[in-house]
């Protein structure tokens, strides 16, 4: 217990000062999580997934977040209290996982490894991280003994994951399968066996996913949700970029090369330890002094969610999927004849380095406190700015559309007023989705357009020819452009509205 108690009290020391500036004034996050942020917003305005907005991802993160803004309110420090509690949950997860193969002092630096190389490098609550921690869960509930409680409990809980992440859930529900299989089979055990444990897992899985969808399949309807989490999803959403892997660069040079690495490793990483290890399985399988259920699980659940990810490769999706490589390592490290005591030292020294220096670079990059509807909040010099004149501009609980990404409506506390999250032309947006957005934005009045810069990369704005020609000649002779900023986005006011007070109607400002 202990060990516990310490683990949650060294990730909540190590995760608090990289979201907040101080007690009361927490760091404006961006990435992905922004877009489930909007959709608890929207549930809490009354608003019903994929029958009042699109999601082409099940309604598990929405309705979570949803369920803090409830209780704690919608403002920013909110969002960073979620990325808290789901890295201390994933600390704990990690530790007790790497308990099965590793004395606590090293379980305790895997926990270490984990949240400060992968965690602290995204900081970004999606849905991927909140599918993991569920399978992880069911994984571990099985490791010590598995039964038939036990594995119909881990159905229901990757039932659960689906309800975050359906693919996530349906790829640990096949590494589970294929476990049972293997583990029959070692055991002399019939293949019938087998098949029943299968069928009981699969059964969890699906009653626990069909439950939670009930009242989405009742609200939206079956063809509905099949074309936003399956259609949709894998045929327009899905999408990887072939030149750089989903890394966090535009190109890939010698210059960046030094940047790059981290992310290189994590995906070389992977793929090697968890072909290691299942060797290692199958050469020890008649040893019973290996740990041979509890490694060929994690790596064959490890494996499938990497394949997963692989499928369309992002360096934030590979960092969600990659603890179980990560514990895996530290155990095949820890069984080499080295020196074990000097080099757990080592570590832990580098690594209480690392985790300063990310503390330090955050607090000197976002060094600008200021105060929006959303709450104080900490951020760039050029962010701050931003966001600050745009607040003179809106009205709490107006409608406000941003292109390209929604990271203002919670900070603004403005709403959405299309059924898409937003205008961009990646994510699968159609060239049909376009003319309902201008019935949206005419039926709702929108006074404001926050038009971002990289929707025009490689074109003029007046002589772009994508999916968003149309909504730009809308835009153009319905709005005027009244600023741009200095990271090129351009804010668009309705011509028959006038200029709130505090505002400048100036082009020449950008």
């Amino acid at each position: 217990m202990w060990w516990y108690v310490s683990t949650i009290l060294a990730c909540t020391v190590y995760l608090y000062p990289n979201l907040f500036l101080s007690a009361k004034t927490p760091f404006l996050l961006g990435g992905d999580q922004v877009y489930f942020w909007m959709g608890a917003q929207r549930i809490l305005d009354g608003q019903v997934v994929y029958r009042d907005f699109f999601q082409f991802t099940p309604p598990g993160t929405d309705l979570l977040y949803a369920a803090f803004f409830k209780i704690l309110g919608t403002d920013i420090w909110v969002t960073n209290t979620v990325v808290i509690a789901l890295g201390v949950l994933m600390g704990c997860v990690c530790f007790s996982l790497s308990r099965q193969f590793m004395k606590d002092p090293q379980a305790a630096l895997t926990t270490g490894l984990f949240l400060v190389l992968i965690y602290g490098k995204a900081l970004n609550a999606t849905h991927h991280w909140f599918a993991v921690l569920l399978v992880l869960v069911a994984v571990r509930i099985n490791m010590p003994r598995m039964t038939g409680r036990s594995i119909a409990l881990s159905g229901a809980l990757l039932g659960l994951a689906a309800f975050f992440n359906l693919v996530h859930g349906g790829a640990a529900v096949l590494g589970f399968a294929v476990f049972l299989f293997l583990r029959s089979k070692r055991n002399g055990l019939a293949p019938i066996k087998a098949v029943r444990e299968v069928a009981v897992l699969v059964f969890a899985f699906a009653l626990m996913l069909l439950c939670l969808s009930a009242y989405y399949l009742k609200t939206a309807g079956f063809e509905k949700l099949w074309y936003c989490l399956v259609v949709y999803a894998f045929k327009y959403a899905a999408h990887s970029s072939r030149m750089t892997f989903g890394l966090p660069v535009a190109t890939v040079s010698p210059e960046t090369l030094l940047v790059l690495l981290p992310y290189l490793a994590i995906y070389l990483l992977l793929p090697v330890i968890y072909s290691i290890s299942l060797w290692r399985c199958w050469r020890s399988r008649r040893d019973a002094s290996f740990p041979w259920n509890q490694v060929t699980l994690l790596s064959l659940i490890g494996l499938t969610l990497f394949l997963d990810a692989a499928v369309s490769i992002n360096w934030l999706r590979v960092f969600a999927v990659s603890l179980p490589g990560i514990v895996l390592t530290v155990w095949a490290v820890g069984r080499l004849q080295i020196r074990r005591r000097a080099l757990f030292v080592t570590a832990s020294i580098a690594l209480a380095c690392v985790a300063v220096h990310q503390v330090q670079v955050k607090r000197a990059l976002s060094c600008v406190r200021g105060e929006l509807p959303g709450g104080r909040f900490a951020t760039t010099p050029k962010a701050y700015e931003k966001l600050r004149w745009l607040a003179t501009q809106t009205q709490r609980g107006e409608f406000f559309l941003q292109t390209g990404w929604p990271g203002v409506y919670v900070p603004l506390q403005v709403r959405s007023p299309l059924y898409m999250p937003t205008l961009t032309r990646w994510d699968g947006v159609l060239d049909e989705d376009i003319q309902p957005a201008i019935q949206q934005m005419k039926a709702r009045r929108v006074r404001y357009v926050l038009w971002t810069s990289t929707l025009d990369e490689g074109c003029a704005f007046n002589s772009c020819t994508d999916q968003l020609s149309m909504f730009r000649t809308y835009l153009t002779s319905s709005y005027r452009r009244i600023r741009g900023f200095d990271d090129g986005d351009v804010l668009w006011q309705k011509i028959h509205d006038r200029t709130p007070l505090g505002g400048e109607s100036n082009e020449s400002d950008r």
